[in-house]
């Protein structure tokens, strides 16, 4: 009998045939006694198959737990592939987040730095066109400035000629004058000063809070304040009155905008006031409904003697008669004449002075020369 590989099995594993065959070779040995050995051997064989068999169900089992422990390395290793992959892309698409927005800034850092730089070239412009009509308004009124000091010469010039036609004709009288008319005539003559001119214009440190000056030569007087408000303003140079001179202190203002009360004189300095001058004493004016006050004291209106928008009124004192007159629109109001004589103060200086009532109202004055009153008629 012999057994192959293919048959061996453990005793579990073998066939009811396969047993009954071995036990039968075996009781065949045991009977004829010969083969002892050889029984002995099959036990042997037998048990190391046995052995066999369980080691190579151990090597499966451990074979698969091999194969098991492989595929689960396996899976876990692709799912750490797939992670890492992830990562990577998650951190690829980070680095591309971050740039975008590193770009997304840069830009907007760009579009600011145009911005601000199309802001001051526009700034510029503005800057540039500005400073060019401030240059143009200058130069305007340098021409303007040039053109008025031209016709204060001429107007300077033709009041000269006139003063020395007066002069030749005082001349041509002189001959058959009496020795004391002579000798009136020799002082007018050697006097060089008939008119006294000065630099004028009105002082914003004497001026009412109501007011405003708004011109360049301090000419033009403006009401700012609240109707019903008198606010007055005066002259920087006052008016020395000197008894051994004939000068004839004169000066004009012209209404631009008038609305209410215009009031305009000259007031001695210890009567200097910035509201309500009118009351004062010492005090000489025009106001505008043609009423002349004096020391207080009305002397009476006429109609014809009021004034307003583009009119243009004049008062005037001789420092030597004391003697005040008062012009409109180039013509002197002879029916005051003999009213008015100026007093005589220790401090004998009158100030040019204006007052205005209501909001709005305002005025220009002229210190001369280029007067709208002949001064040569006086």
């Amino acid at each position: 009998m012999s057994i192959s590989n293919n048959s061996i099995n453990d005793g579990d594993d073998l066939t009811p045939a396969e047993n009954d065959e071995v036990d039968g070779d075996a009781i065949n040995l045991d009977n004829d006694g010969q083969f002892d050995g050889e029984k002995s051997k099959l036990i042997t064989d037998r048990q190391q198959l046995k052995e066999s068999r369980e080691k190579i169900a151990k090597m499966e089992m451990e074979l698969k737990m091999a194969k098991l422990e492989l595929e689960n390395q396996q899976e876990r290793m692709g799912e750490q592939q797939e992670f890492d992959e992830n990562t990577e892309l998650e951190k690829q698409l980070h680095e591309t987040t971050t740039k975008s927005e590193c770009f997304s800034q840069l830009h907007n850092d760009q579009k600011k730095i145009l911005e601000k730089i199309s802001e001051f070239e526009k700034q510029q412009k503005e800057q540039t066109k500005a400073t060019a009509d401030q240059l143009s308004k200058i130069l305007e009124k340098i021409s303007e400035f040039e053109k008025q000091r031209e016709e204060q010469s001429k107007a300077s010039a033709d009041q000269f000629s006139k003063i020395m036609e007066k002069i030749t004709e005082l001349e041509k009288q002189h001959e058959n004058m009496p020795k004391a008319t002579s000798d009136q005539f020799s002082k007018v003559q050697n006097d060089q000063s008939l008119f006294f001119f000065r630099q004028n214009y009105w002082d914003a440190n004497v001026c009412h809070k109501n007011l405003e000056i708004i011109d360049d030569k301090s000419l033009t007087v403006h009401h700012k304040g609240n109707d019903y408000d008198w606010s007055s303003v005066f002259a920087k140079h006052p008016i020395l009155l000197d008894n051994n001179s004939s000068n004839l202190f004169y000066y004009e203002i012209s209404v631009k905008n008038n609305i209410g009360w215009v009031f305009f004189g000259f007031a001695f300095k210890q009567h200097i006031k910035l509201d309500w001058v009118i009351e004062n004493c010492g005090t000489y004016g025009y106001e505008n409904d043609g009423e002349i006050w004096i020391n207080k004291q009305r002397k009476g209106i006429k109609a014809e003697h009021s004034y307003g928008v583009g009119d243009t009124v004049g008062i005037g004192v001789n420092s030597a008669t004391r003697q005040i007159i008062f012009t409109k629109n180039g013509l002197r109001l002879d029916s005051f004449n003999d009213f008015f004589v100026a007093p005589r103060f220790a401090d004998d200086s009158l100030h040019p002075f204006v007052s205005l009532c209501n909001f709005d109202e305002k005025i220009e004055a002229n210190f001369g020369p280029n007067f709208k009153f002949d001064l040569t008629t006086l």
